[in-house]
């Protein structure tokens, strides 16, 4: 079939990125509890200093006016609590339109 998008079945590299093209409804933020990864043997990635490694595009909630200091940020993503909804272990971002939300990390920190 000409144009099928075909998945990788071992994609390998050093950084990965995540391109948030819509929400599951709310039309001005956007959140996750966590992102895993995998190697090809089935083992867990971990991504080693989250906080440096990981980085998004709106950062968080707190590039809005009305926000300081909220937990929520995207480092939280990696920090392998992902059946949550503990706010200390989210990411809440504002959306701000198609593709304009993007997510990214490098496992080896």
């Amino acid at each position: 079939m000409s144009g099928a998008f075909c998945v990788p079945t071992m994609p390998s590299g050093s950084t990965l990125v995540v391109n948030v093209l819509s929400t599951w409804g709310d039309p001005h933020y956007l959140g996750a509890t966590g992102i895993e990864l995998f190697d090809a043997r089935g083992d867990a990635v971990v991504v080693r200093d989250p906080a440096h490694a990981v980085w998004a595009d709106p950062a968080d909630i707190n590039v809005l006016p009305e926000y300081k200091d909220d937990p929520r940020g995207v480092k939280n993503l990696f920090d392998g609590v992902n059946d949550t909804n503990d706010d200390l272990h989210t990411w809440l971002a504002p959306f701000v339109g198609k593709g304009a939300a993007a997510a990214g990390a490098s496992p080896a920190g």
